[in-house]
């Protein structure tokens, strides 16, 4: 067996299920009785205050979200933010907005952890090339990169009809661009988890 990486560790952790327990002892420890006389003394002076209405927001927990993973973000959302790193110069594992490799573009557009071509599957999952929407990935992984280096891609949307040509955003040498380029078959279209359409 081999031991699982930090990444397929921290993603374990984020879906694991919360569940409160409930002391077994007779008599409530001074925290417990701390905590109960906080919570009464709140209600007291709550229950003296007007009743307003509740505020509604959306709340979202990554353990919770469907597929597990990263908090849901737009389409819209992650062109712009791939929009926003545009000119940035490329370094091998960079991370930082003076210079980022392929992967750490990706992991910036999609608002995700640092990830690799290798470990990108930890917060996505594979669709079929016509499946492919903007904000979607195309990863080649070192297997599969004839060179081993392993590359990934972002996909904005098709440059004709018959799909053999698309327009992409990528870190590249000497530095991220938006541009057209040919449908290469090694690679594997990828959706991030918890991607919202629109």
């Amino acid at each position: 067996m081999t031991r699982p990486t930090p990444a397929t560790l921290a993603f374990a952790r984020s879906t694991l299920p919360v569940r409160r327990v409930a002391s077994s002892g007779s008599a409530p420890s001074g925290f417990a009785q701390l905590l109960r006389a906080a919570t009464a003394n709140r209600s007291t002076r709550l229950a003296a205050r007007p009743a307003l209405a509740p505020k509604l927001t959306e709340t979202f927990h990554a353990g919770m979200t469907v597929g597990g993973g990263p908090a849901p973000i737009s389409r819209a959302e992650m062109l712009t933010n791939a929009q926003g790193l545009m000119n940035v110069p490329y370094v091998w594992g960079g991370t930082a907005s003076g210079g980022l490799d392929c992967s750490a573009f990706v992991s910036k557009v999609w608002g995700v952890a640092r990830q690799t071509t290798e470990t990108l599957a930890s917060v996505a999952h594979p669709i079929a090339k016509d499946d492919l929407q903007a904000g979607d990935a195309l990863n080649l992984t070192m297997a599969r990169d004839p060179d081993g280096d392993g590359h990934v891609r972002l996909f904005d949307r098709w440059a004709n009809p018959e799909h053999t040509r698309m327009y992409v955003y990528e870190e590249t040498p000497p530095r991220s661009v938006h541009h057209e380029i040919s449908w290469d078959p090694k690679y594997q279209p990828m959706r991030r988890n918890n991607v919202i359409d629109g």
